[in-house]
């Protein structure tokens, strides 16, 4: 009987023992998985940004790319040939204008939509009579610059797009200058974007119809985005969905319009890789949960107070990468916790990098024209509270193309960036550059008079104009000057006023600083 009694004993502590094991091991099983669901969410909404970041970088990129065309197109449209009626001279000037061929051509319509010249043909040979976009009628109605949707072009028989700007003289728009534009160059803006393996880049016009994509352009260019993509963008600009992609490959979509042309850059990654790396941390948990039932109660308790504690620092470090704040790894124990903690420091340091070339120049590093407008803004608000003068200069390089037709892109390259440090250099801190595309630059001089700012831009000159290292040909800078609030209370005044400025130094023989009249 006694014997019989040790036995049960021996059982029923046996099973106590089994029992508190594993119900010491249950909390750290259910923390692990927790934290592998946070991991993962984690790892998502990290994704999320950085789809974010992707399509406003690649948009902001393709503005300024619109902008240096629209820039090229309004200076051509001022040539003398078409105030004067020459256009066989504007004919030749334009076919000249095409250089090395990063455009298609150059075409001039009129009010009614019939070309009058087009430099894929010879001057006086017949034209087409139709098959001019109706959008650049808006040229005509509103005396602005109009970015047609995708469509076939006449003479092409391809797929192009057109910009469209108004030709006036006598204060009426008598043509409309338009450039046509193949989906390739699209394509290579994108490319400029480096994207992890497997997203996927695409831009939409505004009909949303794919003029551009990152995989398989040649397949899909010219079809209509997915259904559910198209309906959320007539609801919203920008935002994140889930949705499907024209390959049937399920990703998470980030989408963000322009204001300016009414086009859609839209980024997607897979959603397979975030399942597949939340299935293996999930393994991962459970390798961990056997091998705290092998060590045992008192193992099992420690470990759980350490991924309490773990989680309490990873709770603290995500909730700083959430509001965008620097986050320090904390001194983690458990190699999980580590994981997670090198994971939210790679996902920050991928959100800064993409954030800084969202608003970066990604050859010079100075603010792109995204930045600079929204700096630009903060200073003219503060100016007019303080009843403060700003200046805005506008730079264009003088012999540049020489340089690069001469010496390469690369030594273009290096003589962009020496630009860039020179005129950091010599503004203030509390002045602001950036580049606008090619070889012009933008800088806001603020709490400066106009004397000052005119002394600014001729040092300027005289620094830019400064012998360049590896580059025997002259080269210098152009500069015109313009006032807030005397050529203008908004940025889009300032820069017009700004740029016939620079117009007028460079009529007057270049290498010089003007201020703009009026």
């Amino acid at each position: 009987m006694p014997n019989r009694i040790r036995v049960r004993r021996s059982v029923s502590l046996r099973r106590a023992l089994q029992m508190l094991v594993v119900f010491s091991v249950l909390p750290t099983a259910l923390v692990g998985m927790l934290l592998a669901y946070a991991n993962y969410r984690l790892q998502r909404e990290s994704v999320e940004q950085q789809t974010v970041w992707v399509a406003r970088a690649i948009q902001s990129d393709l503005e300024r790319e619109m902008a240096a065309i629209e820039s090229a197109l309004k200076t051509l449209a001022t040539a003398p040939e078409l105030e004067s009626g020459n256009l066989r001279g504007f004919h030749q000037r334009a076919t000249q204008a095409l250089g090395s061929g990063s455009v298609l051509n150059y075409i001039l319509t009129d009010r009614e939509g019939r070309q009058v010249l087009n430099t894929l043909l010879p001057f006086g040979a017949p034209l087409p009579t139709r098959g001019t976009p109706t959008q650049l009628g808006k040229v005509f109605d509103s005396q602005t610059t109009v970015l047609t949707d995708m469509f076939i072009g006449v003479t092409t028989k391809a797929q192009i797009i057109a910009m469209g700007v108004p030709v006036v003289s006598g204060g009426k728009v008598i043509y409309s200058l338009n450039i046509g534009l193949t989906p390739e160059r699209i394509n290579k803006i994108i490319a400029r974007h480096p994207v992890p393996e497997g997203w996927l880049v695409a831009v939409l016009d505004s009909s949303r119809t794919i003029v551009g994509r990152s995989r398989e352009p040649e397949r899909f260019l010219g079809q209509k985005a997915v259904p559910e993509l198209a309906n959320m963008l007539t609801q919203r600009d920008s935002g994140f969905m889930e949705s499907v992609t024209k390959d049937n490959i399920p990703v998470f979509t980030a989408f963000s319009t322009s204001t300016l042309w009414g086009w859609t850059v839209v980024s997607g990654a897979p959603k397979e890789e975030l399942h597949q790396a939340l299935l293996m941390q999930l393994a991962q948990v459970v390798a961990g949960l056997l091998a705290a039932l092998m060590v045992g109660l008192w193992l099992a308790r420690r470990a759980g107070l350490k991924v309490l504690s773990s989680v309490a620092e990873l709770n603290d470090a995500a909730l700083a990468l959430g509001r965008g704040d620097d986050i320090t790894l904390p001194n983690l124990e458990l190699q999980e916790a580590q994981a997670v903690g090198t994971a939210m420091l790679q996902a920050a340091d991928a959100m800064r990098k993409v954030k800084f070339f969202a608003q970066h120049d990604a050859l010079t590093e100075l603010p792109n024209r995204l930045l600079f407008d929204e700096l630009a803004q903060r200073s003219m608000s503060m100016a007019l509270r303080r009843d403060s003068e700003l200046a805005l200069l506008a730079l264009d390089l003088d012999g540049f193309k020489a340089v690069n037709d001469s010496l390469g892109h690369s030594s273009g390259d290096e003589v962009l960036k020496t630009v860039a440090l020179r005129i950091g250099q010599t503004i203030r801190g509390s002045d602001v550059a950036a580049r606008i595309g090619g070889d012009e630059f933008i800088i806001l001089l603020s709490d400066v008079s106009a004397e000052a700012a005119m002394q600014s831009a001729e040092r300027l000159v005289e620094v830019l104009s400064a012998p360049y290292p590896g580059v025997g040909l002259p080269l210098g800078v152009s500069i015109g000057v313009a006032l807030f609030t005397r050529h203008g209370t908004e940025m889009k005044t300032l820069m017009l006023a700004a740029d016939r400025a620079l117009y007028a130094a460079k009529g007057a023989g270049k290498g010089r600083a003007v201020m703009a009249s009026g």
